[in-house]
């Protein structure tokens, strides 16, 4: 009886390794990890702070202390991420705004400044250590593709914290933590 359950169990595995390939599906790649499909959504931004190993709060000058944000992963392992100043005006941005505000495009043009960081690109996750890396493909700073950037992170419900270490523009060693909530 027990070698007919094993040979049942093969023959299953065998079928259904073949019904999966014949629809171009790998079915071992099909599998994901939990966390992996965890973050799988959208994510608006709640928090972003950075702390000294004293516990000291530091004001981030580029995106200040309340940005908005979007964070995007797809189930095909895709990433997405827009962080933007609040508040931003074109007297703020100085030069380079005043030039964008220059060109006369349509309204389905957008222009790049100042005060915004964004990037898109493919991630992989190490589930064992919970931390998630994200692969720059392009980048608001072209110094940026290419880099593979890894983030520490736990979800607990609709919460995603993200935890990596950084330093200011001074070189001050950071923690920096971002709070996101699944957009619903």
């Amino acid at each position: 009886m027990k070698q007919q359950t094993t040979a049942f169990v093969m023959v299953a595995v065998f079928v259904f390794a073949g019904f999966t390939a014949r629809c171009g599906v790998n079915a071992f790649a099909a599998v994901r990890a939990d966390s992996q499909e965890q973050l799988v959504g959208s994510w608006s931004l709640v928090s972003r702070v950075s702390t000294l190993a004293n516990g000291e709060v530091l004001p981030d000058r580029g995106l200040a202390t309340t940005p908005k944000g979007l964070l995007i992963y797809d189930r095909t392992g895709h990433v997405a991420a827009q962080l933007s100043r609040q508040g931003r005006t074109v007297e703020m941005i100085g030069e380079e705004c005043r030039e964008a505000a220059k060109i006369r495009g349509t309204n389905d043009t957008a222009q790049t400044v100042l005060g915004y960081d964004a990037y898109f690109g493919t991630f992989t996750v190490n589930e064992k250590e919970g931390f998630v890396v994200h692969h720059l493909e392009s980048a608001l700073f072209p110094g940026d593709v290419g880099k593979d950037i890894k983030r520490n992170f736990t979800i607990s419900g609709d919460k995603l914290t993200i935890k990596f270490n950084t330093t200011t523009a001074d070189g001050k060693p950071v923690t920096r933590t971002l709070v996101w909530e699944r957009m619903k």
